[in-house]
């Protein structure tokens, strides 16, 4: 079995990518920063709020001091917490491969660009905080992904609760951007990408890619480790996959 599984939240756990959006462009509205669909899946899915916020400031030619930044956060956070307990569902197979590790003793973790109080909410909604032994957000690292540093302070985190080594090589991150992938893979980990918000071709530098977690099982992401660490791209039922993350 893996030595750990750390998931992703937003996109991977829950279809909570669309809220945040909606947070955003509300927020970034009122500083005249336009956030389209678009931009966002294409140059922000993965950050953090505050580097979401200061990086599509900057690209538009809007100059934000620290403090604005820290008060559009705190709307949109507001927002999205409104949002997140009114509607929000887990992703197809997610919340079954969450309990079935649990259930079988995997250690589990959440590393995720949102911050805790969101992922706590939206996880009691669906059912799976319990399930988790260590969660880092927003507010536990200076630098969100695509910087590994996240990762990191997860394995580090699972191994001071555990008592015992976790190798980040024997660790398979659930992943849906391709910042997201590097980091993980930048932290030594393994990743498998769920095609959630992103396509197979774009995020084919993971060890495997899949449209869904259902049906992914704990053996075959403990095959997905070997094939990782013998350097071959899969699927996560084992197959051979291209550098296009197609099926050969």
């Amino acid at each position: 079995m893996p030595d750990a599984i750390v998931f992703d939240f937003d996109g991977v756990v829950v279809d909570s990518e669309p809220i945040h959006l909606a947070g955003f462009q509300r927020v970034l509205a009122t500083v005249g920063v336009e956030m389209t669909r678009e931009a966002y899946y294409a140059e922000y899915l993965g950050f953090d709020d505050r580097g979401c916020i200061e990086a599509a400031a900057r690209d538009q030619g809007v100059q934000l001091a620290a403090h604005r930044v820290a008060q559009l956060i705190a709307a949109k956070t507001k927002m999205v917490k409104r949002l997140l307990s009114d509607c929000i569902d887990a992703l197809p197979g997610a919340a079954e491969l969450i309990r079935a590790a649990s259930e079988a003793g995997v250690p589990l973790a959440i590393c995720s660009g949102a911050l805790r109080d969101e992922i706590e909410l939206a996880s009691r909604a669906v059912g799976v905080w319990d399930c988790f032994d260590v969660v880092v957000a927003a507010e536990d690292v200076k630098q969100g992904k695509p910087d590994p540093a996240a990762f990191r302070l997860a394995a580090e985190r699972l191994a001071d609760k555990l008592g015992r080594e976790i190798a980040p090589e024997r660790c398979v991150a659930m992943e849906d951007s391709p910042a997201g992938i590097d980091a993980a893979r930048a932290a030594g980990m393994k990743a498998l990408a769920v095609t959630n918000s992103y396509s197979a071709a774009d995020l084919a530098v993971a060890e495997g890619v899949v449209d869904s977690l259902v049906g992914v099982t704990l053996e075959e992401l403990d095959r997905l480790i070997g094939a990782g660490q013998a350097g071959e791209n899969t699927d996560a039922h084992g197959h051979g996959r291209t550098p296009t993350g197609r099926s050969s």
